[in-house]
């Protein structure tokens, strides 16, 4: 064999080598980077309500029967410059919400245990029905 033929082969290899660590750091960094925004989503629920009383950004609403017994009786919650405000996927202003309208209050953590027990992280507020 050659000194020509040798160093071809040797280059391969070594082309092989830097491609098969390469593979392994990038697909490494697409796993960690996907588990992270896994890991960081806090799992939500959702239930039904009618809003009883507003005030500026506070909140009291009332469960629906049709909810699992734990969402049924009586809610407060501020909302957040985060939370979002729908009706039917477009977004409505805190004026769009008036009592004894029917909406659905999406979730994320606890639920303090008082009366009425206080939601501490509401991520939406969907406006159900007409306006």
């Amino acid at each position: 064999m050659g000194k020509s033929r040798k160093a071809s082969i040797a280059g391969v290899c070594i082309l092989l080598a830097v491609v098969a660590v390469a593979s392994f750091f990038i697909g490494y960094k697409v796993a960690v980077d996907k588990n992270k925004t896994s890991w960081t989503k806090e799992e939500t629920e959702t239930f039904y309500a009618t809003i009883t009383q507003i005030n500026d950004k506070n909140f009291t609403v009332k469960g629906i029967e049709a909810n699992d017994i734990n969402y049924r009786g009586e809610f407060v919650f501020l909302l957040a410059e985060e939370t979002a405000l729908e009706w039917r996927g477009t977004e409505i202003e805190v004026s769009d919400l008036a009592v004894n309208d029917m909406v659905s209050i999406t979730f994320a953590g606890e639920i303090q245990e008082t009366y009425p027990a206080r939601i501490m992280n509401v991520v939406k507020v969907q406006l159900l029905g007409e306006k």
